[in-house]
């Protein structure tokens, strides 16, 4: 095994194993810090579900198996840059969306920083938040069709 053999082993580790375990980290920073989206939330969780589903089967299929699809080729810096797009995007929606209850409103971050309810803080975390659910979710479609594509090529190879 190269050094470059070994570093591409762990980058494919790496990229596989984010994949499965930052959309926890994000859903736990909305779950820590609930209010009324998060129950509109429930509502597409199927679909959320689903797509969570799909990621970890990319994840276990495109870097993590002995066959992966993802790990070499041509495609692999796209499908990399596509999976951290994904995975970082999520936390970060999951660390900034900002939320509502009752007697106070703000982001994770807010909570964590002791800025909840504070508007100036709110118009940041809110811009951060689209940055992030922007790359995810363009992350996360751009991995998909990196996957099928590395699957295709491999069927047909």
């Amino acid at each position: 095994m190269t050094l470059t053999s070994s570093r591409r082993d762990t980058t494919a580790l790496l990229t596989g194993v984010s994949l499965i375990v930052l959309p926890l980290v994000g859903a736990a920073f909305k779950i820590l810090w609930p209010g009324w989206m998060l129950v509109i939330i429930l509502f597409v969780s199927p679909v959320l579900l689903i797509g969570y589903g799909l990621q970890v089967a990319i994840a276990a299929s495109g870097f993590l198996s002995a066959r992966a699809v993802l790990r070499d080729g041509e495609r692999r810096r796209p499908a990399l840059w596509a999976a951290w797009l994904t995975a970082i995007g999520v936390v970060v929606v999951g660390l900034f969306f900002g939320d509502g209850g009752d007697s106070s409103w703000g982001s994770a971050f807010m909570y964590i920083v002791g800025a909840e309810s504070d508007d100036g803080v709110a118009a940041v975390s809110s811009v951060l938040a689209w940055v992030g659910a922007i790359a995810w979710i363009g992350g996360w479609i751009w991995l998909v069709v990196e996957w099928i594509r590395a699957l295709i090529r491999r069927r047909r190879g």
